[in-house]
Order: C-alpha cells, then structure tokens, then sequence
C-alpha cells in the first residue's frame, strides 16, 4: 500500500475504534455513529469486513471499561446489548476472546448482590442431575478437573539387637523393629466433569464421581487462580478441588450465594 494510504488506512481504523467506543459509553446515537463510520471507511479504504472486525474491538474495550471497578452495572450492560444488536454483532464473533462469556458473568454476579437468581446460562442437551424442588442453575463449568486429597502412609526407623552367627552367612536377630508412620498428602485428579453451582448445592458429575454439597455443609473455600477447593463440615475432611481457568468467579458466586 502507499505510504500516505496505509497512513489513511490506520487513521480511519483508529478513528473508528474511538469512536465507537465513545458511542457505547457516553451514550451516542448508533444511528449517528453508523453514518460517521461509513464516512470514514470511505475516505480511509476501511472495507465491511474491517468494519465489523473494529465493532468487535471497539465492544472489547467497552466492556474493559466498564469492568474497571469491577462491577458492570445495569445500565452499562445496556448499552453493550443495544450496540450489539444495532450492529448485528454475532455471539461468535463476540466471545471469540471470552468477552460475552465475561459480560454475563458480570452480570450473574450483580444479580447475585441485589438477591436475585441469575439466568443467564443455558447448558446444551441438559444437565444430568436431579435437581431439588426450586433449585435453579446459576451456572455451569464443563471441562471442569476434579481432585481429591488422599493421604498416603509408610513407616521408618531401624532395627535394634544383637546379630549372632549360628554358621557361616547366616545370623540370627534378636531385635524389633522400631519404627514410626510417615503420612503425606498427594492430590489426586478424579477426571474431568461438569461443575454446576446452583442456589442451593454444589454439583459435580464426572466420569469416575458424581456428587453434590449442600452449601451448609461447606465450611471453608480456598480460592485458587484457576479454581477452588472445598471443605466440608464432616470427620477427617480433606480439600475438594475444582480447576477449570476460573477460580475468582466460582468464589464470588459462593461468596455471595446466600444473598438469595
């Protein structure tokens, strides 16, 4: 391309980009936006299908910007939904990077603070459990790694006494054995599974195990980058761990789950 095109090109790109992100924060007119798009794509060769690829950036950045506090309130979900359907942005496209996926957990989570069931996830062909009367789904982690803690015992020491020969290569012992057990703990994977978080238990269904915790028998979670791990309020309890990518979520769903 020439020079003073491309520098055309990456302006237009740019101008675009601002622009949108501008519209969905502040509140603009997409109709308005539409039209200044289509302006600038003509005066910086900028084709449909770079258009659609800078809505798409543009939509990412708007939601990083509104989850900087953390929270993606009600009205800033809004206006992410409203441009989304004004620009006929697909799911696809928009989760390609985690993003919808993001805006939804956001928004569980919100629900979750102001005492409401989120629904906000739907799992393909079903959910294999038995849910109770008026339990609900407020989401759900396939591909979810299970482990459980399984302590391991050996002894150590040595023996004590007195070797007597009785003929040559053979001794006789007149000793005990002393010793003490050794005990250490391994986590052991249990396969890979759906992890489901309802409003009143704890699911998981896998290959090799199937359960569920009710939430009043949970007496501590230990929040992990990439997952969490669960004691239960029973003799001789050890860690339940669940790794799927995602450890601050799922402990901001059971920390706040009592708001229902």
């Amino acid at each position: 391309m020439h020079k003073d095109c491309d520098s055309k090109f990456q302006k237009g790109r740019s101008d675009i980009v601002s622009a949108t992100l501008s519209a969905i924060r502040d509140n603009g007119d997409f109709a308005i936006l539409k039209g200044r798009i289509s302006a600038v794509s003509n005066q910086s060769f900028v084709g449909m299908s770079e258009q659609h690829k800078l809505l798409i950036s543009a939509w990412e950045q708007a939601v990083d910007t509104f989850l900087e506090d953390g929270v993606l309130d009600e009205t800033e979900e809004t206006r992410l939904v409203q441009c989304k359907n004004y620009f006929l942005l697909n799911d696809v496209d928009l989760d390609k990077n985690g993003y919808l996926t993001k805006t939804a957990k956001a928004g569980a989570l919100r629900d979750l603070l102001e005492g409401k069931i989120p629904k906000r996830v739907s799992v393909d062909g079903g959910v294999a459990l038995n849910l109770q009367k008026n339990e609900q789904i407020i989401w759900a982690f396939p591909n979810t790694e299970y482990l459980e803690d399984k302590t391991k015992r050996h002894y150590v020491g040595r023996s004590h006494g007195v070797s007597v020969r009785i003929m040559k290569g053979l001794y006789y012992r007149t000793s005990a054995f002393k010793g003490h057990p050794v005990e250490h703990t391994e986590r052991v994977s249990m396969g890979t599974g759906m992890l489901v978080l309802t409003n009143k238990h704890v699911y998981f269904h896998g290959p090799l195990k199937s359960f569920r915790i009710p939430y009043a028998k949970i007496v501590s979670f230990e929040p992990y980058s990439n997952g969490i791990g669960i004691t239960k309020d029973a003799p001789n309890a050890k860690t339940q761990t669940f790794v799927n990518g995602d450890g601050w979520f799922i402990y901001n769903v059971l920390a706040n789950v009592n708001n229902l």
